[in-house]
């Protein structure tokens, strides 16, 4: 049964004074439209969905009088009563509800009895306009909806929302089901497989993000459909490829993922720690042009990762590591300071487009970017563990204080370089209060004092933000929307929308931590993003350990690319 949601304003009983007996009548009426009861059904049986459904059928004679024998109908019209929905007269008549425009009607309405006619629609009967039929309808599983198949299965306190509790990744359907719903498992699988008609394998979660790999990914058993999690995913304007199984995703993020590309300029440098596939680093490259580096420890991330930027076409943008998160935030920033100034040049064209802008119309110049000193920010989305790698920015330009701002000296001194300003740090992190508004400021302090720890240094609580809220402003900018060297009167409105959005990125109070709410998780763990600028005292402090040997890891691999502008090639495998 296809049901529309109606559109017309909730109409009333039509018997207006019920008595005990009308009202038990009207609940019994109702309960045709619903699924058969199949409690505690473990293995699938569609056939038991099958219901035959008794109907008085209105059969209207002439187009034109459709909608008026409708409105005459009212509220004896066929619908869920509680779901205010009504039903699709082809898929319940069959062919017949083909030949002759037809109206379902409660089978309380009764021919012989006029009383239970409405009185409009009793005198299209009696002008011959209408006709009233006693005719069957039949109802199959494929005309219920998933919440209704599971409503029949599962106990009753047990089936609300159970329907929703997937996400949808590619093909791939993935469930999270309490201990109380494992014996159900297997059916909930295969009515979802059913269903939704994008999946093609439903997978379950059998143990907690990370609890085996170190990876964030999850151990995971297939329930229903095909095997392979091999997945492509359209996200945030870029695509993805990836086994689902082996790397960490989060579909649920891409808001997230689009406000921080949206914070992004063109040229400037983007640290992303832990980078996963790439749904920061990509969009941020692709539309905003920010150069970005790019890491994750995982080898199957950073292999689907060097896949994605090619096939997001941002090569020379985006430049992938695969190391130690730790060890890449101090020794991308000392490479990054090294390289200052090279230039970039990017070419935004098909790859096999004809160079020849006589023959190519469409032809786009050359892109040439200027290599910064320092990054703009740094981006770390390990929610769980991320906060712990903030020591690696202890000592970061311990020995290069002149080179960046220095609030005691605002204005510098004549004949002096242009100042670097230290980097902003986005970084995510769990906290296990409460989803309230009211939450969120005690779950701030708890982030801010969680920070403090790590850097060393005393952070306070800025301010605090739901960024939820945010994202409904934030999305209008479209972090989607195509790149342009030539800005029109609407990308300029866009930027200015952006700029505003990104207002205050400079105005950070020493030590001051912006805490916003992303997600909630579970009932008692929500997700948070705390921004901030790196402070002075913690930036130019003595490290505490020396990475010598690691660099010299680093230094191989940033050499396969950190080449002459003559030779700039973009590597694609990189490994230490």
């Amino acid at each position: 049964m296809t049901v529309t949601s109606s559109q017309d304003t909730p109409v009333q009983n039509p018997i207006e004074h019920k008595g005990a007996a009308q009202e038990e009548e009207e609940d019994m009426l109702s309960g045709i439209l619903r699924a058969p009861g199949a409690a505690g059904m473990k293995v699938l049986n569609r056939e038991v969905f099958t219901k035959r459904i008794p109907t008085m059928a209105c059969l209207v004679k002439s187009n034109k009088d459709i909608e008026i024998a409708r409105k005459a109908a009212g509220s004896t019209i066929l619908r869920d009563r509680l779901e205010r929905t009504f039903i699709n007269v082809k898929t319940l008549y069959g062919e017949d509800g083909k030949k002759t425009y037809t109206i379902p009607l409660w089978p309380s309405v009764q021919p012989t009895d006029e009383s239970t006619i409405p009185p409009k629609l009793l005198d299209l009967v009696k002008e011959q306009r209408v006709e009233l039929r006693e005719k069957e309808g039949i109802l199959t599983y494929a005309d219920f909806t998933t919440e209704e198949i599971l409503k029949s299965i599962l106990p009753h306190d047990q089936s609300d929302g159970v329907h929703q509790s997937f996400t949808h990744t590619g093909h791939i359907a993935h469930i999270n089901l309490d201990d109380e719903y494992l014996e159900y498992k297997d059916v909930i699988a295969q009515v979802i497989l059913d269903k939704n008609p994008s999946v093609e394998t439903v997978v379950h979660k059998i143990d907690e993000v990370g609890a085996t790999s170190e990876f964030r990914t999850f151990p995971m058993e297939i329930l229903a459909g095909r095997e392979g999690t091999d997945v492509v995913v359209r996200h945030s304007g870029c695509t993805y490829a990836f086994d689902f199984a082996k790397v960490y995703w989060n579909s649920r993020l891409e808001n997230e993922h689009d406000r921080i590309a949206n914070l992004c300029k063109p040229g400037e440098a983007v640290c992303d720690v832990m980078a996963g596939v790439g749904p920061f680093a990509i969009p941020a490259a692709r539309f905003k042009r920010a150069l970005v580096w790019a890491n994750d420890l995982n080898e199957e991330s950073y292999n689907s990762m060097v896949t994605n930027v090619k096939a997001n076409k941002v090569q020379g943008l985006v430049y992938p590591f695969n190391a130690d998160g730790r060890e890449f935030i101090r020794l991308a920033s000392k490479t990054l300071f090294r390289e200052a100034g090279r230039e970039i040049r990017f070419d935004p064209n098909p790859p096999n487009a004809p160079r020849d802008p006589k023959i190519n119309t469409k032809l786009k110049p050359i892109e040439i970017y200027k290599t910064p000193g320092v990054f703009k920010r740094f981006i770390m989305n390990l929610p769980a563990t991320a906060v712990e790698f903030l020591d690696a920015f202890i000592g970061l330009y311990t020995g290069l204080e002149l080179h960046f701002d220095n609030p005691s000296r605002p204005d510098g001194l004549p004949g002096e370089a242009e100042k670097h300003k230290l980097p902003i740090i986005h970084v995510y992190t769990f906290n296990k209060l409460g989803n309230r508004p009211a939450d969120v400021p005690k779950a701030a302090e708890e982030v801010v004092e969680q920070i403090s720890q790590y850097l060393q240094y005393p952070m306070t609580v800025e301010r605090t933000s739901n960024l939820r809220e945010a994202y409904t402003v934030n999305m209008k900018t479209k972090a989607k929307q195509p790149f342009r060297l030539k800005k029109t009167e609407a990308d300029l409105a866009e930027g200015e929308r952006i700029a505003q959005l990104a207002s205050g990125e400079d105005m950070f109070i020493e030590g001051g931590v912006r805490v916003g709410f992303v997600r909630a998780v579970a009932p008692n763990k929500s997700m948070y993003c705390a921004t901030f600028r790196l402070p002075r005292e913690v930036a130019f402090r003595q490290p505490i350990t020396k990475l010598s040997d690691e660099e010299k890891k680093f230094e191989k691999m940033k050499s396969v690319w950190l080449r002459s502008a003559e030779e700039q090639a973009w590597p694609g495998k990189l490994k230490q």
